[in-house]
């Protein structure tokens, strides 16, 4: 997997890419989310990602947010088809006491979130995204 082969699908406010590390900032209010009993909707996070006909493998990626600490602000990783078809694992910070491990699922534009609690003091994750046909 080269880095070169990555494309973005919305551009973050900035980034660095080097050493096979990417580094984004992005813009306030920018998320994945679809409809939910709470009717928010917003498609607007930058992604990533590059495209693969690969029926096995397994992406790993270290996650790092030390700056993190506004309530919402997100770091993780998502395996994004279009605006209706995604997943992501991510951290979303809350408070200074705890922040929120989670994944969302949507399919055919409906989001689930599952969550659990981990301190906030957790500023490093990593991430392990695996394909098994298709699964």
């Amino acid at each position: 997997m080269r880095i070169d082969n990555f494309v973005w699908t919305r551009e973050p406010k900035s980034y660095v890419i080097d050493n096979n590390t990417v580094r984004v900032t992005t813009l306030p209010h920018t998320d994945l989310w679809q409809r939910t009993y709470y009717h928010f909707r917003n498609d607007n996070a930058p992604v990533f990602q590059m495209e693969t006909d690969e029926k096995y493998f397994s992406f790993i990626v270290k996650t790092s947010f030390e700056e993190s600490h506004h309530r919402f602000d997100q770091c993780g990783i998502v395996m994004y088809l279009d605006s209706d078809n995604w997943l992501k694992g991510s951290i979303e910070y809350e408070n200074e006491e705890f922040q929120h491990l989670g994944s969302v699922v949507t399919n055919h534009g409906y989001s689930d979130w599952a969550t659990t609690e981990i301190p906030a003091n957790v500023k490093r994750m990593w991430y392990r995204l695996s394909r098994r046909e298709d699964d």
